[in-house]
């Protein structure tokens, strides 16, 4: 059985230099209509709209990659916003397949016989929104059902260079940080990487931000 707590401080690897760095997580934002990505960065300002966005990443296990959110609302009104995450494989192949299970609302990224988990959660609430789009499509308005709603377009899975797009819905009082989690699993097979998501829910620990 795989200890958490153990792992959380074992400094034996570091996230740049893991198995678990190949799937590549890339942070945004979606408010009033417009959406923003933090391409090589982990920290952005969106100054029109009196909001700023940082990720602080965390491997807490030799497979599992936590991302701690924080987002602050600098203005005097209520923003209604949804964090966007990407992931996609830093290597292409025609080989990769990567798919939506509806049942779990959750996604897994297969390729090189290694099975990625994407989840994430905000005050107890799962993944909002999700879909899979060709790696041509992320940094382009096609990724929207309806961009004015921050409505994706849904599709459940894609056989190629594809991304995996997610959001996680949170209402903002004036003034107001909020923090939310996301993060990757890796493992040999879906029922792995299944099991460690459902350990890394329950450990109180991993969470340390959510009260």
């Amino acid at each position: 059985m795989i200890n958490l707590n153990e792992s959380r401080y074992n400094q034996q690897f570091t996230f740049h230099h893991s198995k678990i760095a190949q799937l590549h997580y890339t942070p945004g934002i979606w408010v009033n209509g417009k959406y923003y990505w933090l391409q090589n960065s982990m920290e952005k300002i969106m100054y029109e709209e009196g909001i700023t966005l940082s990720v602080k990443p965390e491997q807490i296990h030799s497979n599992i990659r936590l991302n701690h959110i924080h987002v602050t609302n600098h203005t005097n009104q209520t923003k209604q916003v949804k964090i966007l995450s990407m992931h996609h494989h830093s290597q292409i192949s025609q080989e990769h397949f990567t798919f939506v299970s509806p049942k779990d609302q959750i996604i897994f990224h297969l390729a090189n016989k290694e099975v990625f988990l994407v989840n994430g959660q905000f005050n107890g609430r799962g993944l909002h929104e999700y879909t899979i789009q060709p790696y041509w499509n992320v940094f382009t308005d096609k990724i929207w059902d309806c961009q004015k709603k921050g409505n994706l377009k849904y599709q459940p899975m894609s056989k190629g260079p594809a991304a995996s797009i997610t959001s996680l819905r949170a209402e903002m009082e004036p003034h107001q940080t909020i923090k939310l989690n996301t993060w990757i699993i890796k493992g040999n097979s879906k029922r792995d990487v299944s099991k460690l998501d459902q350990a890394l829910l329950k450990n109180t620990l991993a969470f340390p931000f959510e009260k």
